[in-house]
Formats: structure tokens, sequence, C-alpha cells
């Protein structure tokens, strides 16, 4: 099976999971990733934008965010996914929790998971209200990830390699 739509969960879809979003897009596009989708929700709406650290991390790389708008987490954004990935263990275990009606067995990873790290160094922190360096920081472990699992779905996808993927 092909993997053609990708969700990116954290706690409120303002930090991690748009700059997971945004980053895939760019990776996707760099790495000749066609047909999948990338989008990202969180369980709380808690803003109208991202935050401005993700904004500005995220537009220092020349991609543009002007059309974020936060999503809360609902059954039916779920239910369209292939994969779905969260920055942390714990938003796997409420999405399981709350969403139980829903068959999720072997669609939800951490990013890092999905990228083969051990098992105690699976999530990535929030970094908000931690300081602008702790930000920028943890947003360039998220986006060394989201490159990893962009060209592993590259590699999924078409069965052929696409560069190293560490």
């Amino acid at each position: 099976m092909k993997i053609r739509n990708i969700l990116f969960v954290c706690y409120a879809n303002t930090c991690r999971s748009p700059a997971a979003e945004y980053l895939a897009r760019y990776y996707a596009n760099k790495y000749n990733l066609e047909g999948v989708s990338f989008s990202s929700a969180g369980w709380h709406d808690a803003f109208e934008n991202a935050q401005p650290e993700t904004i500005n991390y995220v537009e220092s790389k020349g991609i543009k965010m002007s059309d974020f708008q936060p999503k809360v987490l609902t059954k039916e954004i779920l239910e369209k996914q292939d994969l779905i990935i969260g920055m942390e263990n714990y938003h796997l275990l409420k999405i399981k929790k709350k969403f139980k009606e829903i068959n999720l067995k072997d669609k939800m990873f951490t990013l890092k998971q999905f990228n083969g790290a051990d098992k105690n160094k699976y999530n990535i922190p929030d970094p908000y209200k931690t300081g602008i360096d702790n930000y920028n920081r943890i947003l360039k472990i998220v986006e060394e990830n989201i490159e990893k699992l962009v060209k592993k779905i590259c590699n999924l996808n078409s069965n052929k390699r696409i560069g190293s993927l560490s």
C-alpha cells in the first residue's frame, strides 16, 4: 500500500506539527515525492496562527506559511490518513484512547520512531515558552526527522532507494 495522506500531530497545532507539515511539503518537492498530502492538527484550539517562532523558522527556509490555520483533531481527519505522526508518544496514546472506534493499527508512530530511533528517544518536546534558542533547536530536530521521513516515504512508495535515510 502506498502512503498518500500523512497527518502530523502535536498539542495545539501551532509549533511542531505545522513546522512538520510545511517542511514535509518542502522536502517532498526537493525529493520529487508526488501524490502525497501532508496536513497537521492538534488537541486544542489555542491560537489563530502558528507560533511566531515557528513561522520565522520555517520562513527562514524560504517556505511561506501565510495560509496556515491550526486545526483541532477529529475523527474525520484521522479516518483519511495512511500515516499519523505524533511528536510525542503521549499524543498517540491520547488518540488511541479518544478514538477507539477507528482502526489505527500500524498507522501511528512518533516522528523519531518512524525513522528508527531508540524507544527511549521517541519524543520531541514542546518548545513553547522555552526561549528562542531552544525553540530553534527543537525545530531543527523536527526538520532533520522530516527530511528522513520524506526519504523513507519516497522509498516505500516507489520501491527504490532515494539517498541515505540517515
